[in-house]
């Protein structure tokens, strides 16, 4: 069907990560009373993507009608077996308003893999760019390009020896031999040694903090301080709709073990094969940007602004779609052929041929984020 010219609430799809969410998203969106989300770990919340669902009867996020879908492994779709009286839920796809290319993500993360992403303009048979850029909303913590002298052939030596003896570890856990908390302590008394944070750059990160990753073939990793960050990483991803499994090529898993004794698979000769040791590529200064009044941040790829709405103001989607993100407060969208009340920690979406758009605040100074192409 074909999207009206009127802002759509974007039903979001909730991310378990056992190993590094929290309540952070449930609860800046108000949903840490739903009984069955209360024993999860949140990790991320996807706000725009491909696959996004814009809800075509819900007006306001404390409509009742308007729940969350589920990305656990159980693969449900909206919460049907918790809330059957919610069966009647009416969503269409983003789709119907042409291409999506965008993936935003509102996440709070901790522990990540070493990782980088091809350079946007590198060919490659099975890698594929996948630009993306990080406002932080908390203090955060993060591994960002290589150390100044950093001997990358050491580097590669060092995660050739920690994946090796991950494997191992993996083996003898698998075939009982060991067991999982053994492997895991064995694990962290060899990583400690090898030390592959010599080789990155460590920063803590300020709130409001714009760090842009789309040049691509550059480190980055969010790291874990329980003690000084119990938060983790709780940011906003803008990002071009690629999959992990043909984006994210990685070097070191943190020394993770799943239950069943498995290891994350890594990509260790691809990514050093693709990462950019230019010493002017690999400084703090080279991946923060500036805001330039409401503008956080353009890129070829997405652009992203944030906007204090302490007076009504209009906008257009003349040249693209319009995606609204309430940090905080709540605002009131409306375009010719009808109007959404978005709430603190939710969204909407504005298909590219709604025109004029007139978005007024519903709490003093509610602030945006709008990403659009």
């Amino acid at each position: 069907m074909a999207l009206q010219r009127k802002p759509y609430l974007v039903i979001p799809k909730l991310i378990e990560q056992p190993t590094w969410g929290g309540d952070y998203i449930l609860s800046a969106k108000a949903w840490k009373h739903i009984a069955f989300l209360r024993r999860k770990k949140i990790g991320q919340s996807y706000e725009l993507f491909s696959g996004s669902k814009l809800h075509l009867t819900a007006t306001d996020t404390n409509n009742p009608a308007f729940i969350p879908e589920i990305g656990f492994a159980d693969k449900l779709d909206i919460l049907k077996e918790f809330f059957p009286q919610k069966e009647g839920v009416h969503y269409v796809s983003i789709l119907e308003g042409g291409p999506m290319p965008l993936l935003n993500k509102f996440t709070q993360a901790a522990g990540n893999s070493f990782q980088l992403h091809i350079q946007p303009e590198t060919a490659d048979q099975y890698w594929r760019a996948k630009p993306e850029s990080w406002y932080y909303f908390e203090k955060g913590y993060l591994t960002l390009g290589l150390r100044s002298g950093c001997d990358v052939t050491e580097y590669k030596e060092v995660s050739l020896k920690i994946n090796s003896h991950m494997e191992e570890l993996s083996r003898k856990i698998k075939a009982s031999e060991l067991s999982l908390e053994a492997g895991e302590q064995d694990a962290a008394v060899f990583i400690k040694e090898k030390n592959p944070w010599r080789f990155v750059n460590r920063y803590e990160v300020a709130p409001d903090t714009l760090i842009d990753l789309s040049m691509g073939g550059v480190h980055h990793s969010w790291e874990e301080n329980k003690e000084k960050f119990p938060l983790g990483n709780v940011l906003y991803e803008v990002q071009i709709d690629t999959m992990d499994p043909v984006s994210t090529i990685r070097s070191f898993d943190q020394g993770k073990i799943k239950k069943d004794g498995s290891i994350r698979s890594l990509n260790i000769d691809d990514y050093f094969k693709h990462l950019d040791t230019d010493p002017s590529h690999n400084v703090y200064e080279y991946f923060e940007k500036k805001a330039h009044g409401s503008s956080l941040l353009k890129t070829k790829y997405y652009s992203l602004d944030t906007i204090t709405v302490s007076s009504p103001f209009n906008d257009t989607t003349t040249n693209s779609f319009s995606h609204l993100f309430v940090r905080t407060g709540a605002v009131r969208v409306q375009a010719a052929e009808g109007e959404v009340t978005v709430g603190e920690g939710h969204s909407c979406y504005i298909p590219k041929d709604s025109g004029d758009y007139t978005v007024t605040s519903q709490k003093p100074n509610s602030v945006i984020l709008k990403t659009y192409t």
